[in-house]
Order: structure tokens, then sequence, then C-alpha cells
């Protein structure tokens, strides 16, 4: 057994993570395929010291809009960045696939690096049957792909949602679908041709 795959059964086995086994080994493996790479996570969560250790040797950053949330992070040596939502995810009709709606501001170092890897795993985008709560995940999915290299990979959790589905659709394309786990993790191979 590997050394990952030791991690993520501990790991799981420790009650930790929001995603089933097999969603954390196959978002592992992509992990593993590209790293020494540069990797972008929108969202922190107790998985997060798994994907710095994945991808040894490369830069993982991690964007999160929830100050007390990254408090908790403050002696993991993570490179951690606070950012903001302007979107509430309830306005997703509204806001369609505007890019002007859509748009992030973020630091240069982010802006400005074209990254081989990207997780979507925040920000927090309850929907129905839950009551609509958070930004939702439309300027993250939007923003990932815009910061994707050509061919780059992104992993998409929660796409059993409406919001995940829908941007991560018009975005990527079913046709750049290389994976979908368990009708919940999506990952996708980001094809200049398709979602400007």
């Amino acid at each position: 057994m590997t050394h990952f795959t030791e991690l993520i059964k501990k790991f799981k086995d420790d009650g930790k993570g929001l995603m089933s086994l097999d969603q954390y080994l196959y978002a592992a493996i992509t992990v593993k395929m590209l790293a020494p790479c540069n990797f972008l996570v929108f969202g922190l969560g107790e998985d997060s010291p798994l994907w710095e250790e994945f991808n040894k040797g490369g830069r993982t950053v991690f964007l999160e809009d929830d100050k007390e949330w990254i408090k908790q992070f403050d002696d993991q040596g993570l490179e951690i960045y606070d950012v903001t939502y302007s979107t509430k995810v309830e306005d997703h009709k509204k806001i369609g696939f505007d890019p002007e709606k859509l748009k992030m501001d973020l630091p240069d170092t982010i802006s400005e690096t074209k990254w081989d890897l990207i997780f979507v795993d925040g920000p927090l985008g309850h929907q129905p049957p839950r009551p609509y709560q958070g930004p939702g995940r439309m300027q993250s999915i939007y923003t990932a792909h815009s910061l994707l290299r050509d061919d780059g990979i992104c992993i998409i959790d929660d796409l059993g949602r409406e919001v995940e589905q829908n941007y991560a659709l018009h975005y990527f394309g079913e046709i750049n679908t290389l994976m979908f786990i368990d009708q919940k993790v999506g990952i996708f191979k980001k094809d200049s041709t398709h979602g400007e």
C-alpha cells in the first residue's frame, strides 16, 4: 500500500474529512500524478495538510473566506490567503455567467500564477433541500477556470448540487470530464476552447 493511501485511510479512520474514502483516493491520485506542481485550493479543511503533503516540492496555496477558520490553521505552515466573495448562493440565477459579477479581487501572487491543478472545495454554498447559505461556488468555479493553465486539471466537490453542476459544466464542459466519483466529485481538464 502506498504512503498516500495509508495517510488517507488513517485520516478517514479518524473520522475526518467530508469526502468518502474513494473520493479522497481519486483526488489524491490526481495530485500525485501532477506533483510537484502549482496547486490552488479554494477552501480550508481538515484535509488541507494532506494536500500540502501530496504536493511536496510544489506550491500549494489555500484561499479561505472564514477568518475564524483561518485562525485554526495559523500554526500549520500552510500558505493561506484571506479572500472575499461578493455573491450569495441564492442569487446564482440572477448572476448567471456574467464575468463582471464573478470576478474576484485576488493577490497578484495568485492571479499572476498559471495553476496546474485547482481544487474547488469552497466556499460554503448550502442549497435546497437545506436553506440557502453562503456565497456559493459560482466565483470559485469561474476563477478556477480563469486561473488554470490550458490542459490543467480542476477537481470540484459537491457536484450533486445545482450550482456546482451548472457552473462546472458551463466552464469545463461535460466533454472534458475525466472522472465523476460517487455522483459528487468531478475531475475536469481545461480545454481553452470551452467555457469562455
